[in-house]
C-alpha cells in the first residue's frame, strides 16, 4: 500500500504540474494578443500624426497662431525651424536642429553650449523672434532625401 500511496502522490503532483502549465500557456496566450493589439494602436496612432502633418503643414500657407501651436505641440518630438521675419535667421525649437532647408538625412544634435530657442519668445511682441497671430508663413514637412520619414516642419515667413 506504501507504494501505491506513492504512486498516486506523483500522479496528483504531475496532473497539477500540468494544470499550472496549462494555465501559463493561457495566460502567454492572452498577454501576446494585449500586446498585438497595442502595437497596433500605436502603429495606428503614428500614421494619423503623420497624416494630419501632412494634411496641416505639407507646403501650405499658415498663419503665426498656427506655427505658435505647432511649435507647442511638436517642440519635444520632431525638429520644428521659424523664420520669425522674412529673411531673418532660422529658430531651432526642435529636440534637435535641421538644416534651414525640407530635407535632411539624420537631426543635428545641439552642441554642449547650445539650446533650443524657446517656444515662448515667438509670443513676445518685444522680441526679434516675434511671430504676429495674423502674419503669413509657409509650411514645410522637413523629410529624409528619400522622402520616407517625416523629421519636422520648417515655417518661413512670406
Amino acid at each position: 500500500m506504501d507504494n501505491a500511496q506513492k504512486a498516486i502522490m506523483i500522479g496528483v503532483g504531475l496532473f497539477i504540474t500540468l494544470l499550472i502549465i496549462a494555465a501559463v500557456m493561457a495566460l502567454v496566450n492572452l498577454a501576446t494578443g494585449l500586446i498585438g493589439e497595442g502595437t497596433n494602436k500605436v502603429i495606428s496612432l503614428n500614421d494619423a500624426l503623420v497624416n494630419s502633418l501632412y494634411r496641416d503643414y505639407d507646403d501650405v500657407d499658415v498663419k503665426g497662431a498656427q506655427v505658435i501651436a505647432a511649435a507647442d505641440q511638436y517642440y519635444k518630438d520632431m525638429i520644428i525651424e521659424v523664420q520669425a521675419t522674412s529673411g531673418g535667421n532660422i529658430l531651432e525649437l526642435g529636440v534637435a536642429k535641421g538644416n534651414g532647408t525640407n530635407t535632411i538625412d539624420k537631426p543635428i544634435q545641439f552642441a554642449g553650449d547650445e539650446s533650443a530657442t524657446k517656444v515662448s519668445s515667438l509670443r513676445s511682441s518685444s522680441s526679434e523672434n516675434y511671430v504676429p497671430n495674423s502674419a503669413t508663413y509657409h509650411a514645410e514637412l522637413i523629410k529624409t532625401s528619400s522622402g520616407d520619414a517625416v523629421l519636422g516642419i520648417l515655417f518661413k515667413r512670406k
